[in-house]
């Protein structure tokens, strides 16, 4: 696993350092293996799998569970959340959205946040990774409009679809997940690894610089996206390989 990535991208609160006790990263590790296999199998076709849809995915799914993580925090009155802010704001497009440190903690200022895992793998690799307070500003800059939560690719490239289209594929990929990784603090872990996998099996022939990119801007916005929490996890993608 690949640490934290360089500080002069962090935001301005460091997250606390997780207790032995609860340390997510077991189960994360393989449940990072089994997101990443899931939808390698599910998002091939005959071309192969397209890296950019798979990255604006992967990107999408981490948002999520950083919001239902931190939703679930607050709840249980989790230390790591003793104090942090939550608020709702309404869009002009009639969307409501969360803003708040609360779900920053998960996204990009713990140990183990979805930007830690990320960006740190994509630096072990030699590559640039987009300034993290960029990335934030630009998320607040359009929330409610057009362009909010639409990754900026490389140029000539895109995604089949948008991270909000892609949130369908949390529901199936719960039963799993949940197997490997049963508390939500270990879900924003276990799509950051992912992350990292994929990016070991890109580092050379993507910029992945640009896929942190995609990845965070991606995460940012399913983040922020007020949506009904999930039911109960269930079975429904396609069987793929697990390890």
């Amino acid at each position: 696993m690949f640490g934290r990535s360089n500080r002069k991208n962090d935001p301005p609160r460091d997250g606390a350092a997780p207790s032995p006790a609860s340390d997510p990263i077991p189960g994360a590790q393989l449940a990072g293996r089994i997101i990443l296999e899931r939808l390698l199998g599910v998002m091939r076709d005959e071309r192969g799998v397209h890296v950019e849809s798979l990255a604006t995915a992967l990107g999408a799914l981490a948002g999520r569970a950083c919001q239902i993580a931190a939703l679930e925090g607050l709840h249980s009155g989790e230390a790591e959340y003793r104090g942090l802010s939550l608020l709702t704001v309404g869009g002009a497009n009639g969307d409501e959205y969360f803003v708040g440190d609360a779900i920053n903690r998960p996204l990009a200022e713990s140990n183990y946040s979805v930007w830690s895992l990320v960006a740190g793998a994509a630096q072990h690799y030699g590559a640039q990774v987009p300034d993290l307070n960029e990335l934030f500003h630009h998320s607040a800059s359009t929330l409610g409009g057009a362009e909010f939560g639409l990754p900026r690719f490389a140029p000539g490239t895109n995604a089949g679809g948008t991270p909000r289209s892609y949130l369908t594929m949390w529901e199936p990929l719960q039963a799993p997940v949940r197997q490997a990784a049963p508390r939500p603090e270990q879900w924003p872990v276990a799509y950051g690894l992912a992350v990292q996998n994929l990016f070991a099996m890109a580092k050379d022939q993507f910029d992945l610089g640009v896929l942190t990119r995609v990845v965070m801007d991606s995460a940012i916005a399913t983040s922020k996206l007020k949506l009904p929490q999930p039911t109960p996890a269930h079975a429904g993608l396609p069987t793929g390989p697990e390890g």
